[in-house]
C-alpha cells in the first residue's frame, strides 16, 4: 500500500526534524558546558630527596628465645635439691577388753544398829492432818446435797433482761437502713429553689417495742441560703412529721436495743 505525502506535509515534517535537531544541539551545550584548556592550573607535588629513608626498621624483631626472667627486690631462699625426709609415725597399741570381767568384791554386811530406848511415859496421839483434796464422789443417784448453795434471802439485782450485745458496724447498718426504709414512704421533701441543699437533723428516741419514747425535735439544719429560705420551716416539718407516721418501728432487734434506743436521722432529698 503506497501512501502519497503532499509537500506541505514533507515541508512541515523537515522542519520539525530541524527544530528538534536544534533543540537536541542547545540542549547538549547546557548540559556539557565547555572547559577552556589555559584555565587548568597543574597541582604542584613537593619532593624530597634523604639518604636516611629506610635505613631504620620500626618493625618488631620476633625473638625465638625464651625471655630472662625478671629478679626480684629481695633474693628468694635457696631451693633445696630434695625435698627432707617425711619421719615415720608408728601406730600406737591398741588395747584389747579382758574377756573375763573381774568379780567385783562382796559389800560389807551392814552392822547392827544400837535400838532406841523405850520412852517410860506413853506418848500422846499424833494430831490427824487435814486432807487438802477432796475425796472423788461416785454418783448414787440420790438427791441428796441439791439443795446446797440455796438461800432463803432476796437478791439484791434488780435486772430481768440479759445485759444487751454491743452492736457491730455491720449490724448498726442494718438497723439504721432498716430505720429508713420505714421512714422514706412518709418523708415528701419540699420543692423550690435550692431546696436539694437543705438537710435536716431530727433526733428520735424509741422504747424497746420500737414505739416514740419522746417528742422528736430537729437538732440542726444545713445547706441555708437566700433562695431556700421560704421553704426551711415546711422542711423541718415534714421531717417530723415522717417520724411520728412511721412509728412504731418493727424489725429491730432488742439485743441490741442500747445502740438504737436513741438516734439521729438527716433529711435531705435522698434521704
Amino acid at each position: 500500500m503506497v501512501v502519497a505525502i503532499d509537500r506541505r506535509e514533507g515541508i512541515g515534517i523537515g522542519v520539525a526534524v530541524v527544530a528538534h535537531a536544534a533543540l537536541f544541539a542547545l540542549l547538549s551545550l547546557s548540559i556539557f558546558p565547555k572547559v577552556d584548556p589555559l584555565e587548568i592550573k597543574p597541582t604542584p607535588i613537593e619532593v624530597s630527596l634523604t639518604d636516611e629513608v629506610g635505613l631504620v626498621s620500626e618493625a618488631p624483631v620476633i625473638e625465638t628465645e625464651a625471655p630472662a626472667e625478671r629478679l626480684a627486690e629481695v633474693p628468694a631462699p635457696p631451693e633445696p635439691d630434695s625435698p627432707p625426709p617425711v619421719p615415720e609415725t608408728q601406730p600406737e597399741p591398741v588395747a584389747r577388753p579382758d574377756p573375763t570381767p573381774a568379780k567385783a568384791a562382796p559389800a560389807p554386811a551392814p552392822r547392827p544398829q544400837p535400838k532406841a530406848e523405850a520412852k517410860k511415859s506413853n506418848p500422846a496421839p499424833a494430831k490427824a492432818q487435814p486432807k487438802t483434796e477432796r475425796a472423788a464422789v461416785r454418783p448414787t443417784g440420790r438427791l441428796t446435797g441439791i439443795t446446797d448453795g440455796l438461800t432463803d434471802q432476796a437478791s439484791k439485782g434488780k435486772a430481768t433482761r440479759p445485759q444487751a450485745a454491743q452492736m457491730g458496724a455491720a449490724v448498726r447498718s442494718s438497723v439504721f437502713g432498716l430505720i429508713r426504709r420505714q421512714v422514706k414512704p412518709h418523708w415528701r421533701a419540699p420543692t423550690g429553689a435550692d431546696v436539694s441543699l437543705l438537710a435536716t437533723i431530727v433526733e428520735v428516741r424509741l422504747n424497746r417495742d420500737g414505739s416514740l419514747a419522746g417528742t422528736p425535735r430537729v437538732v440542726d439544719q444545713t445547706g441555708l441560703t437566700a433562695s431556700n429560705r421560704p421553704q426551711q420551716e415546711l422542711h423541718k416539718e415534714r421531717a417530723l412529721a415522717a417520724i411520728r407516721l412511721a412509728a412504731p418501728f418493727e424489725g429491730l432487734p432488742e439485743e441490741y436495743y442500747d445502740g438504737w434506743k436513741a438516734f439521729r436521722l438527716s433529711f435531705d432529698r435522698r434521704l
